[in-house]
């Protein structure tokens, strides 16, 4: 008996939680069966409708290599736990790490690690402001750093007078947000008062994109200036990485149309690094993907002022960290470390994180709303395409793209500038989607 006890031991095998696998969930798979890890999918649900065309089903995620998928029902942490304890007796695991691979997982992947027993996780007295854009701007206020002028209200009433105390009414525009929101969801930039009224009706008491009831909305002041989304890795108190910085292109309607890898070490967006770094750290980014979306304005050739948009304590979206291991000629596996930085093990960094190729990614948009009767999109002739994904398809209702969820789908391109440049232009010059009724090209 004795010696059953050490063979049993012997053979327990060690594995992660990936928890709502959304966010390049197929690499860290793979990442993880090279590290001989098994690998435990959970799922969140219910979720919103617009949503669930990002999810895979759970036959994508047992034929990529998943071993167990789970569904974590009504958001239930005790019985999320309670069946990841009760599978790692059945199956002889160790769970190292719970790894958040989507914004509705923030909430839950501390408080699930906490409840594991696992040494490595984020500090559970932060992890609202981890998540709710509210209790994140307090949190790096409290912090000594910058925050854009913002306030809570719980009723449309309350907006003229909570404009009036923030001292707004003479700085149009003005930014109406849910808390709780990502990837540019239910982000309103507002003109008027009317505006704002507008938007923050369409938020309170309405379902946010994560599944819950929204029961206040923000009100903030409009920072200008040119947006970028820092990329970092963390690896316990003050370890802070920064492993790709992403500069934002939006149309005149304020909506985005590309993003752009710049260099880290580029002595242009010295401050925005160092200021996401701080940032992160406040709202206690330690272990594990993080990215601090920033705006700053340039000032002889510098980036300064910087202002925090909000922070994702995440893998970023955008296949952002498989676009930089592309742009770095494949001499860096983030997924590896990501598991490694969540496992508590010192991930394995390159000696810099300079890129060797220029990336780009292209969104598409909708210009209005229908019935798609056929979209049209020419790839043929483009040398650095790297990736597309294409989310619309013949007979879908959509509405017009208002943030990056509500897009008709998306391109990634690597290589020289000029030829990323000249295939940006000649994939949207071939981009056309049909409404039923009427047919328009969308603008480029």
């Amino acid at each position: 008996m004795i010696w059953s006890f050490f063979v049993a031991f012997a053979l327990k095998m060690n594995a992660i939680v990936l928890l709502d696998p959304v966010t390049e969930w197929g690499p860290v798979v793979q990442a993880a069966k090279q590290k001989n890890l098994v690998a435990i999918a959970v799922q969140l649900s219910p979720i919103e409708d617009r949503m669930k065309k990002f999810l895979p089903t759970p036959e994508a995620l047992k034929e990529a290599g998943v071993d167990h998928v789970l569904d974590l029902q009504d958001r239930d942490c005790y019985n999320c736990v309670y069946t990841l304890q009760l599978l790692q007796l059945e199956e002889n695991l160790s769970i190292q790490a719970v790894i958040p691979l989507a914004e509705t997982a923030v909430d839950y992947s501390d408080v699930i690690g906490a409840m594991l027993g696992l040494a490595h996780h984020n500090p559970l007295h932060l992890a609202t402001s981890r998540r709710d854009k509210g209790f994140m701007k307090e949190t790096v206020q409290k912090a000594g750093i910058r925050v854009a002028t913002f306030a809570r209200i719980q009723k449309v009433s309350e907006i003229e007078n909570c404009i009036q105390q923030l001292q707004l009414d003479d700085d149009w525009p003005i930014v109406v947000k849910t808390p709780q929101g990502f990837s540019s969801t239910d982000v309103y930039i507002c003109e008027s008062l009317n505006d704002a009224k507008l938007a923050a009706a369409n938020i309170l008491d309405s379902v946010g994109p994560e599944g819950r009831r929204v029961s206040h909305a923000l009100i903030e002041k409009y920072i200008g200036g040119t947006e970028f989304a820092v990329n970092l890795m963390a690896f316990g108190e003050g370890n802070l990485t920064v492993t790709d910085v992403w500069k934002y292109v939006k149309t005149d309607k304020a909506r985005y149309s590309q993003a752009e890898n710049c260099d880290p070490n580029d002595a242009a967006l010295k401050h925005v690094v160092e200021y996401s770094k701080r940032v992160a750290q406040a709202v206690g980014l330690r272990y594990g993907a993080g990215h601090v979306e920033v705006k700053a304005t340039r000032d002889d050739g510098i980036y300064v002022d910087p202002c925090m948009m909000e922070v994702g304590a995440r893998l970023s979206g955008g296949r952002k960290a498989t676009m930089t291991q592309a742009a770095m000629g494949g001499s860096w596996d983030p997924f590896s470390a990501l598991i490694d930085s969540h496992s508590g093990v010192l991930p394995s960094f390159p000696p810099s994180f300079t890129p060797k190729s220029f990336v780009r990614h292209l969104f598409l948009p909708i210009e209005s709303a229908g019935c798609i009767e056929e979209v049209q999109l020419d790839v043929t002739a483009l040398t650095t395409l790297h990736s597309r994904a294409m989310i619309v398809k013949k007979g879908d209702v959509v509405k017009e793209t208002t943030d990056i969820t509500s897009c008709a789908g998306f391109l990634w391109f690597v290589g020289d500038k000029k030829d990323v440049a000249k295939d940006t232009e000649r994939a949207l010059s071939t981009f056309l989607i049909t409404m039923t009724g009427a047919s328009r090209l969308l603008e480029k």
